[in-house]
């Protein structure tokens, strides 16, 4: 019976502890760091796989530490946004980014947003940097890294990546591919590349 009582207090202080106290589960950058929020009308992701495009960003930050140098970068891509820009034919082009946009491929509907939430920014030279971080595709992560200029003029910021490769299919994505497991008869004697070449130019201002 003692026993008892004594589990009982001990679950009840356990209780009122847990339900006092409000956990701070938000991320606190390093004091004195500096935030530049994306002009995502100036901002763009570029993609070239056989054919070229562009997509454009929901949102993103790119944050700096006291002594100017990166800290962080984290982008949402509007995958709604996919844009072909080489094909001239109105009906052809907007063929190829409807299908794009289907469950076959990006499944927009399904997954509005892709990511990039960067690991590490390491720098290799003057204003050249070292990118590395998770490309987020249908909620799936893959680690990819790739190289880029960093350069603030007063109170803006701007980002220039050089030409970097991803594989769709370490995201799942087969369709047309010449390496899927099972493919659909309607994908007999036609080949989509696996590799998708992008690069991006991003323009930010600071966060007031």
């Amino acid at each position: 019976m003692k026993n008892y009582i004594l589990l009982l207090l001990i679950a009840t202080v356990l209780t009122v502890l847990l339900l006092g106290s409000t956990p701070d589960n938000s991320f606190q950058y390093p004091k004195n760091s500096t935030i530049y929020l994306i002009d995502t009308g100036k901002s763009v992701l570029h993609w070239d796989c056989h054919h070229l495009g562009n997509l454009s960003f929901k949102e993103g930050e790119i944050v700096l530490s006291q002594n100017k140098e990166p800290i962080s970068m984290n982008l949402i891509i509007d995958m709604n946004s996919i844009k072909n820009i080489d094909i001239d034919n109105e009906l052809l082009q907007g063929t190829l980014e409807n299908v794009l946009k289907s469950e076959e491929f990006f499944d927009v509907e399904k997954y509005p947003e892709a990511q990039f939430e960067s690991h590490s920014i390491t720098k290799i030279s003057k204003d050249n940097y070292k990118f590395i971080g998770d490309f987020i595709i249908f909620g799936n992560g893959i680690c990819s890294e790739f190289e880029g200029t960093i350069r603030v003029k007063k109170d803006s910021l701007y980002v220039n990546t050089k030409i970097f490769m991803i594989d769709r299919t370490d995201w799942g994505l087969f369709y047309v591919s010449a390496n899927n497991p099972t493919p659909k008869k309607e994908e007999t004697g036609f080949v989509v590349t696996d590799t998708i070449l992008l690069h991006t130019h991003i323009a930010a201002y600071k966060k007031k």
